[in-house]
């Protein structure tokens, strides 16, 4: 077998991007390459038959003897205190951590140790940077989610608590409205009965988000028609499309689905009203498709269309597309917020766009037991939030 020539060894050593001493059995440095003067701050060979541990701490100069007794009695390719940290000492007294290899050099009848040195203090400073940005963001999350908790249970006290007085000023403007008879108060009292019921609708969509976040709201699937829902829909929204001279048509679908008829019941009629409100000519149309195990049910509309780059937002609470936050709103942006994953129905929404002209899209899918299925039932309708989103 072929050996390197001495010289050509030597160049291997000093070319090492590491600081490498080579010491005898007795811990005396018998070679150092050029790296050790960079790394320790020594001139180059100045600590040639210094022992090794002058390259220590003087706290760690004690127990490393015996450490280094050891491993000539067992010496074998090893890293050199597994587990430890390790520090160097330069000239000038000052400390570093490092990381250091041994390997064994038979030379004759005597054994040598190789120590490759690399300093290690930018990888433990991004170490310690990454345990305080771990710390920093847990503690975050912990804050994130007491404010969450806190803003949950605000919202179900406030709705529970506020409600009871907000019916009793429905109650009492109802019997106003009975017994006054003049038109200017008749006047005050209708825009105050309008006052009402959108504080009303408020409070239900609060105290819906705080079932949702607080997870008290799950998805109770059953069998139903999709057929009766239209009908219902068609029954609440005809007159109200016809007096804006809008054209709502309603496929007819055979479909038997199994969700949550409640959830379902939230949306759509939300979905109608929205596509109603900012369609100002032309027509909406409710239809459902039948796609695999599925059933589509769309809202389309002649609307004004959503812009591209707002359609991620639009299920966000307390958002709605061109309403600035500090402003009058119609509807606070919480009738579309997602409802609880899992066999609830989800919503989708797509819309071309241009110039303020646009055809919306907005589904709502449903899983689908089977077609026409004998004895599929509908529960009776629950209370639906009507807060606008758009």
């Amino acid at each position: 077998m072929l050996s390197a020539p001495p010289n050509l060894a030597q160049k291997a050593l000093e070319a090492a991007p590491d600081a490498m001493i080579i010491i005898d059995g007795f811990g005396t440095i018998r070679y150092t390459n050029r790296q050790v003067s960079a790394l320790f701050g020594y001139p180059h060979g100045e600590i040639i038959g210094h022992r090794i541990e002058h390259l220590m701490p003087e706290r760690y100069r004690g127990r490393h003897i015996g450490h280094r007794e050891q491993y000539v009695n067992n010496i074998r390719i090893r890293p050199m205190g597994a587990g430890l940290e390790l520090y160097g000492r330069r000239k000038d007294g000052t400390q570093f951590p490092v990381e250091i290899s041994l390997s064994p050099i038979e030379e004759g009848d005597h054994v040598l140790v190789a120590a490759a040195i690399r300093d290690v203090t930018d990888r433990k400073r991004v170490q310690a940077e990454l345990v305080v940005a771990r710390e920093s963001a847990e503690q975050a999350r912990e804050i994130a989610d007491r404010a969450n908790m806190g803003k949950s249970r605000f919202l179900a006290t406030a709705s529970h608590d506020l409600r009871q007085p907000l019916q009793t000023l429905s109650l009492l403007n109802g019997t106003l409205r009975r017994v006054v008879r003049d038109p200017d108060a008749t006047d005050a009292l209708s825009q105050q009965e309008q006052a009402i019921g959108a504080m009303s609708r408020l409070l239900n969509a609060l105290l819906d988000i705080s079932k949702l976040e607080s997870g008290a709201i799950k998805p109770e699937p059953t069998d139903f028609t999709v057929a009766a829902l239209f009908e219902e829909l068609r029954s609440d929204f005809a007159s109200v499309a016809a007096n804006k001279g809008l054209n709502l048509r309603i496929e007819p679908c055979t479909g038997c689905v199994h969700s949550d008829p409640s959830l379902v019941e939230q949306i759509l009629p939300n979905l109608v009203s929205n596509a109603i409100k900012y369609t100002r000519q032309g027509w909406i149309q409710l239809r459902c498709l039948h796609e695999a195990a599925l059933i589509r049910i769309e809202v389309l509309d002649t609307g004004i269309g959503i812009p591209s780059n707002q359609l991620a937002y639009i299920y966000d609470e307390f958002y709605q597309v061109g309403v600035a936050t500090n402003t009058s709103r119609d509807g606070y942006g919480l009738g579309q917020h997602r409802p609880a994953p899992g066999k609830a129905p989800q919503s989708a929404a797509r819309s071309s766009f241009r110039g303020g002209q646009g055809l919306r899209l907005l589904t709502c899918t449903a899983i689908r037991q089977r077609f026409d299925r004998p004895g599929a039932h509908r529960r009776s309708p629950t209370s639906r939030s009507s807060a606008a989103n758009w």
